[in-house]
């Protein structure tokens, strides 16, 4: 069998609307692979397990009730930590900067929760998004899953070793800083 992780949104949205997978159990299955991949790969901002675990159940219970917000209701995925979401800060992979919760999201994360999508974490980039080595004054260098020697690249570079690394199958980057 497939390991849970390594689905695909298209996947994941059949299994949930026929219930032979939760959005729980998928999302457990993507915190176990974060927990093992993680400590090395340094892709990850904010990470709440707990809240995407919560994100998660309210998602299965809309698909037992026949009323997912979205085909992608409970997919689990990542946005890129410049891209505001409501209730983070929002450092844009600089350490100088003002750690304060915002109090709105940005269009997309927006879309993301209006959708019913599982937000795992934000996933970490460069200063300003300018550097395509995805070095950062704020964040650790993300790792590449498939060499650890190795950097991603990119200003989406913590998207990038998400992606690659299973950590679920929707991971929002951008491009130039936004």
């Amino acid at each position: 069998m497939t390991a849970l992780h390594t689905l695909s949104a298209t996947a994941l949205s059949q299994a949930f609307a026929g219930r032979s997978l939760s959005p729980v159990d998928v999302t457990q299955a993507v915190i176990a692979q974060i927990a093992r991949r993680e400590p090395t790969l340094c892709a990850l901002y904010a990470y709440d397990p707990e809240a995407a675990l919560a994100q998660a159940r309210a998602s299965e219970a809309r698909w037992q009730r026949g009323a997912a917000l979205s085909p992608l209701d409970g997919v689990p995925g990542t946005i890129k930590e410049n891209i505001a979401t409501r209730g983070c800060p929002m450092p844009s992979g600089t350490a100088a900067s003002y750690l304060t919760p915002l109090d709105w999201d940005a269009p997309p994360a927006a879309r993301w929760k209006e959708a019913g999508l599982v937000l795992l974490a934000k996933t970490t980039m460069p200063d300003y998004g300018m550097l395509s080595s995805g070095l950062s004054s704020f964040h650790n260098l993300a790792r590449n899953p498939w060499d650890t020697r190795m950097n991603p690249g990119g200003s989406s570079a913590g998207a990038g070793a998400a992606g690659a690394a299973g950590y679920g199958p929707l991971h929002l980057g951008t491009d130039i800083g936004g």
